[in-house]
């Protein structure tokens, strides 16, 4: 189900170095009064999308991001009012397109243009707990229970072994390898799944693994980190509004039954007269 959060509208202007830049503004779908505006140039928005497909390809993450509106093959842009409203309008596509994909918008790069607090100026003391597991599909998938110790606040967030070692793997690519602590390795003979003891045993590693993570200050603040507390809480509050759906889809089922019976109730009553008489 998707899920609008941000609308986005972009103006054009042209300053007095003769160089166009566009007024980026970001708001709220259900809160007017949550709005942001960013000015950036072109190519300054060309840098953002390179970096965004950076940090996409590095966290391994399964999406497709839309086009980014390419350049003017014989003539500047910006000596062409013309042109420069076309771009307007196709950056303005580009980035409802982007804001619309729920797991972008966790993206340290994708932030700085969201009506939203950064999570680097949040005091956080986070702790993990994996609380259990499930099978689905041969797939172990582990639930971990985040906790921020400072604000008391706590959210719910599903993993697979695999994906945990694409944040290891992305945080080694970002130079942090004397930094790190070691990654739960594979097992060598058999699938992790086939054993009880095997899950419980890797269960406790990464647990072990990533609260070791979230005792290296530079290591938190980093944009890998900052994308796995954000995802994971978006995630927590997408499954609570899912929750709250089917609950109130149960409950309207169960009052139009209710009716439905209340309905038939006389009904039933006269045939059940006319039967005895």
């Amino acid at each position: 189900m998707l899920v609008k959060r941000y609308r986005v509208q972009i103006n054009h202007l042209l300053q007095n170095d003769n160089k166009v830049y566009y007024q980026i503004t970001v708001t709220k779908v259900n809160n007017e009064n949550e709005t942001k505006i960013t000015i950036n140039r072109y190519s300054e928005l060309k840098d953002f999308h390179d970096k965004l497909h950076k940090n996409v390809t590095l966290l391994k993450l399964q999406m497709q991001l839309p086009q980014f509106p390419g350049r003017s093959l014989f003539s500047k842009t910006n000596q062409n009012e013309e042109k420069i409203i076309k771009r307007k309008i196709e950056l303005e596509t580009y980035f409802n397109e982007l804001f619309s994909i729920d797991k972008i918008l966790s993206l340290t790069p994708v932030q700085q243009y969201l009506p939203i607090e950064n999570l680097q100026n949040q005091q956080m003391n986070i702790s993990i707990r994996i609380e259990n597991y499930v099978i689905y599909d041969e797939v172990v998938i582990y639930i971990l229970r985040f906790k921020n110790n400072q604000a008391n606040d706590e959210w719910i967030y599903k993993k697979r072994y695999s994906e945990i070692k694409s944040i290891h793997d992305a945080l080694l690519d970002q130079g942090f390898k004397n930094k790190l602590p070691q990654f739960p390795t594979r097992k060598l003979f058999g699938q992790t799944n086939e054993n009880p003891e095997t899950i419980e045993k890797r269960k406790e590693d990464l647990e072990n693994y990533l609260n070791a993570l979230f005792c290296t200050q530079e290591i938190q603040e980093s944009q890998i980190i900052q994308f796995l507390i954000s995802d994971s809480k978006k995630y927590h509050e997408k499954n609570l509004k899912l929750e709250q759906l089917k609950k109130s889809s149960t409950l309207k089922a169960k009052g139009g039954d209710l009716n439905k019976r209340i309905d038939e109730f006389p009904q039933r009553k006269n045939q059940q007269i006319n039967e005895n008489q």
